[in-house]
């Protein structure tokens, strides 16, 4: 049974919510690396300590707190997901891994600077346990660091991948944390040790509770697959049915994690966004590009086969006052548009979209007459793009830049929303060509190729 699709919020209270959480959110973050910096300041410094030895301290404290935090953020907790978006949290996490490296590498040099002989420590053997545990705990956020930038040269499996970057980024915290007891200095004394013990048990549950504790609850709301459809472009969609339950609503632009529920736990989980209209929850689809691991299995997916979903998230949503949309996509990029789209014409939405759709050639345009169908159906153009057209094609050849885009925008832009899915650079020719249009930043929302 259909099910009225979540009603978003207009433009202006949109954003006034969304400003006041994130507020919220950064004031909590700041809070959380300020907190035991206060706590420390509380106890009273050794007589022979100097201000290189405090100020190494306090860098010390500063990136222990940041380390943890690395764990919290992308960990799906709804504090964090319902504030900013599983999908900003992620991002946030990637970007803060370079402010914590940096933290600790500032950490160490001003720690040796303030006795150079503290620079032995760093050989590892026949150094203090506490040096080694300090040692022992960058060169495991170093690893991490390293694995997750070269990934894709190292050719290192998805899963395998996720096993090691969650191992080695709790290595690194717990070692820190022996390392703080064992220099005995602020964090271990009065109200400083209490958040020190509740600090990283906390930021340990966090990781439980995303890798062990939530998927065995979302096992128990599975959903089945009733269908496996090949599509254009070597994509597959897989339809789902939730199994005894109503289904999860969710808005379209939205994505959720996918697995196989033979093993809930697993570290095999992938982000797809939903495919499907948002008016029809309880069966979600997914339309799937065959990259390697998981989405190169999607097409020998059985129908019967129980998924666990972990979602929705994503931080983007129509807003209902916009007056348009202008929907920007490539390749499998298509898949949050047309869940945009498929909600629109359930709705029977009559506002104005236009669709601008790079592909390679004719044969690997995804969903091809579906399109066209909600050409009829809705009050969309659809654009094509190629790269490596046929001779007879007569539409757009090459590739979205902004001269195509200024011939196929609306003349006024006042009142749309924009969304763009594709691949880096063609995401970034995209925004920077509707910023040269005058269309405000805030009203552009961006999504990346994730090869999963």
């Amino acid at each position: 049974m259909a099910v009225d699709a979540p009603v978003p919020l207009t433009r202006r209270a949109r954003r006034r919510a969304g400003s006041r959480k994130k507020a919220a959110w950064v004031v909590a973050y700041g809070c959380g690396v300020v907190l035991p910096l206060a706590l420390a300041a509380r106890t009273p410094a050794a007589p022979d300590r100097g201000i290189a030895d405090e100020l190494g301290s306090a860098l010390g404290i500063i990136a222990l707190a940041l380390l943890g935090l690395q764990l919290v953020v992308p960990a799906r907790l709804r504090a964090v997901t319902g504030v900013l978006g599983a999908d900003v949290a992620v991002r946030l996490h990637r970007r803060l891994a370079d402010v914590t490296f940096a933290a600790i590498g500032a950490h160490v040099a001003v720690v040796a600077l303030a006795k150079p002989a503290r620079l032995l420590f760093l050989l590892f053997f026949g150094a203090p346990w506490r040096a080694q545990a300090a040692v022992a705990s960058t060169v495991a956020l170093a690893l991490l660091v390293g694995s997750s930038v070269w990934r894709g040269r190292l050719q290192i499996p998805y899963a395998l991948w996720r096993a090691v970057h969650i191992a080695l980024g709790a290595a690194a915290l717990l070692l820190a944390a022996v390392h703080t007891v064992g220099v005995h200095g602020y964090l271990t004394h009065g109200w400083a040790a209490v958040w020190l013990a509740v600090f990283v048990s906390g930021s340990v549950t966090a990781l439980v509770e995303l890798r062990i504790l939530k998927p065995r609850r979302l096992a128990l709301d599975a959903y089945v697959v009733q269908a496996v459809v090949p599509e254009a472009g070597g994509a597959t969609t897989i339809r789902l049915q939730a199994k005894g339950h109503t289904g999860r609503s969710f808005r379209p632009g939205q994505f959720a994690w996918l697995k196989l529920a033979d093993d809930p736990t697993s570290l095999a989980e992938h982000p797809f966004s939903y495919s499907s209209s948002a008016v029809t929850p309880a069966r979600p689809s997914f339309t799937i590009k065959a990259y390697d691991g998981f989405s190169r299995r999607v097409a020998e997916l059985e129908p019967g086969t129980d998924v666990v979903l972990d979602g929705p998230h994503g931080s983007y949503w129509p807003a209902r006052d916009a007056t348009g949309h202008v929907l920007i996509a490539g390749g499998i990029g298509i898949t949050p548009s047309i869940s945009l789209l498929r909600t629109a014409a359930d709705l029977g939405d009559r506002r104005p979209y236009l669709l601008v759709y790079a592909n390679r050639t004719e044969a690997d345009i995804v969903l091809a007459e579906e399109l066209a169908g909600l050409a009829v159906r809705l009050d969309l153009t659809v654009v094509h793009v190629l790269s490596a057209p046929s001779e007879d094609w007569t539409g757009e050849r090459g590739r979205i830049c902004k001269e195509l885009l200024e011939r196929h925008l609306p003349a006024d832009l006042r009142g749309y929303e924009f969304f763009v899915c594709a691949s880096p650079a063609a995401v970034a020719t995209s925004v920077d060509a509707l910023a040269a249009a005058g269309v405000a930043p805030e009203y552009i929302h961006v999504e990346d190729f994730e090869h999963v």
